[in-house]
């Protein structure tokens, strides 16, 4: 008979003060799920903790007031400190899945499939989210008169880990290699620098010379089932891979070699490099392409490549923009397929996209980035390629690419973040693990 089981893990390289900020040069978290004849249900794992923000332009030990030019990103509270999500075998370090850059996989991922109402009640007391800026600020960043000594603690969080391997609906097995389990995990939370989680709210550098985040009392929660069922030889999950590259001209092309055989989606989000840790500007906001003079460089045209070939999408996606550059409104059809790669469409009932988040705005005047209604824009490129098998798109002998026709006229290079969601299977033996992708 099965029966559930509560962990509550401590990191494994905790300072003796419990205390960790990327400042003080702990830039890793790290904790062991051990092996052990349980399974682990994935969507129960939740990073818990304490967090606050310290400093201004001359001492570390201030505590931000009310007047503060400090912020963090509302959209994404929590999950903006996450840089990298790395989940490997405990008994043999290999890597199951690493998602890089992720505060801007949760920069597409959370609005996407979160509400309004999410964000003002659970999540805003899990993750610390909250879809007004100001009153994110006051509540998350700001210590109100009387609560000001150093000593005090910070926000609580309980935030849970979104990628392919926690969000899948088999329980993950525990146990040793030979058994067909994983021999426990290692999870890794590798934490972003402070110049890309603080910015100034005003888009100047004023009280960030010395500020920074820290976190206490850090632990990892989860779930695990003992008397796990019989094993066996293989373990199929989703996993998402992540990939980065630059565009700076008004015909993108941007090609990869994925690698991977069975792609479900792929979808991805675009920010200015010049906004990338900077504390002038929130450098995980989502946007449109910018030109250098912050107005906005439109989408006009897009599509998606394998192999060289226009697949899946057959045509070209002309955006509203074509015709009209002065036309605010979002192309209807960009959106929803990069919603579509993201989470099947019409599975879709709880979103923060709307008018206001997607509308094709670019970053005038100075800060207008940081002040954004209803917690930022939610705006990406994207297309599905399996929404009704589950089997995927083999890409492990052709490239994948896009081609986008852009506004942009002056010298001002575009950070694109993509994201691959495929299935991968794992083999497991008396050697170890297998990793088929």
């Amino acid at each position: 008979m099965s029966s559930r089981k509560n962990l509550e893990i401590t990191s494994s390289n905790h300072t003796s003060t419990g205390v960790v900020s990327f400042k003080s040069g702990n830039p890793v978290l790290q904790f062991i799920i051990g092996e052990s004849d349980m399974t682990l249900i994935g969507s129960s794992v939740r990073l818990c903790g304490q967090f606050r923000i310290r400093g201004n332009s001359s001492s570390a030990n201030t505590i931000p007031q009310n007047a503060s030019n400090l912020r963090i990103s509302e959209q994404l509270g929590m999950f903006s400190i996450v840089d990298q999500l790395v989940i490997k075998s405990q008994a043999t370090h290999q890597v199951i899945e690493e998602i890089k850059n992720y505060q801007h996989f949760m920069a597409a991922y959370l609005p996407t499939t979160t509400s309004m109402n999410d964000n003002i009640t659970h999540l805003s007391q899990q993750a610390l989210v909250l879809p007004n800026y100001q009153a994110h600020k006051r509540s998350v960043v700001d210590i109100v008169t009387g609560n000001t000594s150093a000593a005090k603690a910070g926000n609580s969080f309980c935030i849970h880990l979104p990628c392919g391997l926690f969000n899948g609906q088999n329980p993950i097995p525990l146990m040793q290699n030979a058994q067909g389990g994983l021999g426990g995990l290692l999870v890794e939370i590798h934490l972003s620098p402070d110049s890309n989680v603080l910015f100034g709210q005003d888009g100047t550098s004023s009280e960030m010379t010395e500020a920074f985040y820290e976190l206490s009392n850090v632990y990892l929660t989860a779930e695990a089932v003992a008397n796990a069922p019989a094993s066996t030889s293989t373990f199929e999950f989703n996993s998402i891979s992540s990939y980065y590259t630059t565009f700076n001209s008004a015909n993108a092309v941007i090609n990869f070699n994925l690698g991977l055989s069975r792609v479900l989606g792929v979808f991805g989000n675009i920010t200015s490099a010049s906004m990338i840790n900077t504390v002038t500007a929130n450098g995980l906001a989502a946007n449109y392409p910018v030109n250098s003079d912050g107005t906005v460089a439109t989408i006009n045209q897009l599509f998606f490549l394998k192999g060289g070939e226009k697949f899946p999408i057959e045509y070209n996606i002309n955006s509203l923009q074509r015709s009209d550059a002065t036309d605010e409104s979002a192309d209807a059809q960009i959106q929803q397929e990069f919603m579509n790669a993201i989470q099947k469409f019409n599975a879709i009932n709880r979103t923060m996209v709307k008018a206001t988040t997607t509308e094709v705005v670019g970053a005038v005047p100075t800060g207008a980035m940081n002040t954004r209604v209803n917690g930022g824009l939610v705006v990406g490129i994207g297309c599905a390629y399996d929404v009704i098998s589950g089997n995927g798109v083999d890409f492990s002998s052709q490239n994948f690419g896009i081609q986008m026709e852009t506004g942009i006229t002056t010298d001002s290079p575009q950070a694109l973040y993509l994201f691959v969601h495929s299935k991968q299977t794992l083999m497991f033996s008396e050697n170890g693990i297998r990793v088929v992708k």
